[in-house]
Parts: structure tokens; C-alpha cells; sequence
């Protein structure tokens, strides 16, 4: 019987590929990505990084905005807080009409007021002379400055409210199109741990039993090999 000296040489050369095939395996496996260099997909691993770019744009410009509603939320409780201090000095300027009432009293809380209302509308609306005149003695007027504050108010948050609006429908674009990006990303990617497993498998079964037959050529030749896997 004869026997061709290259069969070892194709064994030890099947033996060696199947050898890198479970070792390319495993790092998927462990790593979680079938992509985890350019020589197992060099097209697939530039997508991944386009998108993984497009994620992270999206996912900022969401933080950003979502940021902005948050600012925008504290100027509308203080323009809140604005509408309702107005609201108390035009109660008081109806009151300064009655009799009963102290004018020094009211005039005193009038100057509270206005302070409090001229220091909220600082941060506000960027004015800290938003409101004055408030007068005891001239109701008309009074009221008539309450009635305008009012006005500015109420359009402040309504120019407010349509942004905050427009950035929480931005938001949510961003954040549905960076779940779009992110399972297109998965899909070129991530292992299927499923089709991994049998992958392995399968190579394992292939690298035992290309081992088992060149050990058994080997020995018909007598030759003696070790190899460990």
C-alpha cells in the first residue's frame, strides 16, 4: 500500500483553517458582533459606522432639544407665576376702590408685587422693569398697566408653548429614527446567537474528525503527531 506524502500537508492545512474558523467563531460569539474587524466584512463594518455616526447625531440632537423643553418648562411656570402675581394686583386695584380697604396697605403690596413680578420677568422675559405705575390712587391706570402685562404674558407663553410643541414632535423624530438606525445597524452587525451556535457546532464536528483522520494517517505512516485544539 501507498500513500501520498501531500495527504498530511492537506490534512494539516484543513485542520489549520477550521482551526482560525473556531477561533473567528468564538470571538463573535463572546464579542456579540459576527463584524468585528474589516477583514470579516469590510463593506458591512463601514454601514455600521455610518450609522453608529447617524446614532449618535440623533441621539444628541434628541438630548439637546429635550434640554431646551426643559428650559422652556421653567419659563412657562414662571411666566405662570408672573399671570398669577398680575392677576392678585389687579384683585387689589378693584379693591383699592372700596372704602374699606387701606390705600397704604394696598399701595404696600402693590411695591411687593411689582418687585416680585419685575424679578421673575428678569429671567423670565429678560426685563427687569417689566411692570410700574402700580398706583393706589389711580386704578384706571393700574389696571390698565396689569391688563398690558397681562397681554405680554399670555403671548410669551403661547410663542412658548408652539415651541416646546414643535421640540417634543422633533424629539420623537429623532428618537424613532435612532431606533430605525440602530435595528438596521443590529441587522449587519450583531451575531445570531442561534446560527453562531450551530455554526460552531458543526466546525467543532469537522476539526474532531479532521483531527481523528490525520492522526490515524499519520500513524499508518508512523508518524507521530500532537495536535490540541
Amino acid at each position: 500500500m501507498t500513500f501520498s506524502i501531500n495527504k498530511p500537508t492537506l490534512a494539516t492545512n484543513h485542520i489549520d483553517l477550521l482551526a482560525k474558523k473556531k477561533l473567528d467563531q468564538n470571538e463573535k460569539q463572546s464579542s456579540g458582533y459576527k463584524i468585528n474587524s474589516a477583514k470579516d466584512d469590510a463593506a458591512g463594518l463601514q454601514i455600521s459606522n455610518r450609522l453608529t455616526s447617524q446614532i449618535n447625531e440623533l441621539n444628541q440632537r434628541s438630548v439637546n432639544s429635550q434640554d431646551q423643553v426643559n428650559l422652556n418648562n421653567v419659563t412657562d411656570a414662571q411666566l405662570s407665576s408672573i399671570s398669577s402675581t398680575l392677576l392678585r394686583a389687579n384683585e387689589l386695584s378693584i379693591q383699592s376702590g372700596n372704602p374699606l380697604y387701606s390705600s397704604s396697605a394696598i399701595q404696600g403690596e402693590f411695591d411687593q408685587l411689582m418687585e416680585e413680578i419685575n424679578l421673575v420677568a428678569e429671567q423670565a422675559l429678560g426685563e427687569s422693569g417689566f411692570i410700574s405705575g402700580l398706583n393706589v390712587n389711580d386704578p384706571i391706570n393700574t389696571q390698565l398697566a396689569i391688563s398690558e402685562a397681562l397681554e405680554v404674558v399670555s403671548t410669551s407663553a403661547t410663542a412658548l408653548g408652539a415651541q416646546t410643541n414643535g421640540l417634543s414632535s422633533q424629539i420623537s423624530t429623532y428618537d424613532v429614527s435612532s431606533i430605525n438606525a440602530s435595528a438596521s445597524r443590529s441587522r449587519i452587525l450583531d451575531t445570531d446567537y442561534a446560527q453562531g451556535s450551530s455554526e460552531q457546532k458543526k466546525n467543532n464536528l469537522l476539526l474532531q474528525a479532521s483531527l481523528i483522520i490525520q492522526k490515524e494517517d499519520e500513524g499508518i505512516k508512523g508518524l507521530l503527531i500532537n495536535k490540541l485544539v
